[in-house]
């Protein structure tokens, strides 16, 4: 068996490692302390938590976008739109090419949201139904989205493991 991508944190991680190891026979790679793991950074902040941050995804992201449309997103201030109304859309519907680059970006931003994100959830959620049969102004909601992480990259996902306290 073969197991990709997998983060164990303990208070002992070294009883975890040879438990693995010596029991179960798992040849492991990489059982230090983690730096980079599924397009995150991880990093201890100025308090010793434990943070994560998916700027390298984001980038990827837009290095994808700049690729496909030659200019980066617009910054977006919200993943929405005021009267944002896809299931209303009535414009033309997109060509394979098009599909294919509707359905890329909105794994993408899936993914995103998997990895911390969730900013973006609800705007692509909406967006996502749409994934077999995209219209060109669902693309231009999606690439809307697209520019929103873009201006806000410096967010950080922090871990506590002290609170609660509820000793």
């Amino acid at each position: 068996m073969y197991v990709d991508d997998l983060l164990i944190a303990s208070k002992d991680p070294s009883f975890i490692i040879k438990t693995l190891s010596n029991e179960h026979r798992f040849k492991l790679k990489g059982t230090g302390a983690v730096s980079f793991h599924v397009c995150c950074d991880w990093f201890r902040d100025d308090g010793d938590n434990l943070c994560y941050a998916p700027h390298q995804h984001v980038e990827k992201v837009m290095d994808n976008y700049l690729h496909l449309f030659g200019k980066h997103p617009h910054n977006a201030h919200s993943p929405l739109t005021s009267g944002n109304h896809p299931e209303l859309d009535t414009s033309n519907l997109l060509n394979n090419t098009g599909i294919q680059i509707y359905q890329s970006h909105i794994g993408s931003l899936q993914w995103a949201i998997q990895i911390g994100r969730f900013d973006t959830a609800t705007a692509v959620m909406r967006l996502s139904r749409f994934c077999t049969c995209p219209c060109r102004g669902r693309l231009d909601h999606v690439k809307h989205v697209v520019g929103y992480p873009s201006k806000f990259n410096h967010g950080i996902i922090r871990i506590c493991t002290d609170k609660p306290d509820y000793s």
